[in-house]
């Protein structure tokens, strides 16, 4: 792919959403080289987007077709652009998402951004101990901030790869992401 391909918020909204879910997991300059990069893949009715930081995994599917390969996308006025794709190794990360995992809950963050700062703050805190009990897990508190406000069905899978799975209750086929637990 020689030329940049372009999405906007206004055209595409959904998917617009959905890109920006991902590069929320996108590492920083101090992670591995392949965590700088947006992974997509051709999937059967679009593109699937992979990104990670290497304690969590954020996969989405889009209902575009975007050239498959690794982008280091660039945001701009309710615009991302996606250059040119670089070489560079993506991990297997279909290694990582638990299979046969067990429903522990829900994480019920829609609505979590109405009302006053000390409302949100207050039904966030609730929230995040209702996730600690369901899954005896705790992760990182950011990790849960940047998933977008709906309701996630949560599934663990405990023994030596013990992760957390969150699957998007209204986009249940199109998004979900993988935790990495903070370790005791």
């Amino acid at each position: 792919m020689n030329e940049n391909y372009t999405i906007t918020r206004q055209e595409n909204y959904k998917d617009y959403n959905r890109i920006i879910f991902c590069l929320k997991a996108v590492g920083k300059d101090s992670d591995p080289l392949f965590t700088h990069y947006l992974h997509v893949e051709n999937a059967r009715n679009g593109s699937r987007l992979i990104a990670t930081d290497g304690k969590r995994l954020h996969v989405s599917n889009l209902s575009i077709r975007i050239p498959a390969g690794n982008y280091q996308p660039v945001i701009k006025d309710y615009s991302i652009s996606f250059g040119v794709s670089k070489d560079i190794a993506f991990p297997a990360w279909k290694n990582v998402v638990p299979e046969d995992a067990d429903y522990k809950g829900l994480l019920q963050l829609e609505g979590i951004n109405s009302g006053s700062k000390v409302e949100r703050d207050e039904r966030f805190t609730n929230i995040y101990c209702s996730f600690l009990f369901d899954t005896g897990f705790n992760v990182n508190v950011g990790y849960i901030k940047d998933l977008p406000t709906a309701n996630w069905k949560i599934f663990t899978k405990k023994g030596r790869n013990n992760l957390v799975l969150l699957r998007n209750l209204k986009d249940e086929q199109n998004q979900f992401a993988v935790f990495v637990p903070v370790s005791a």
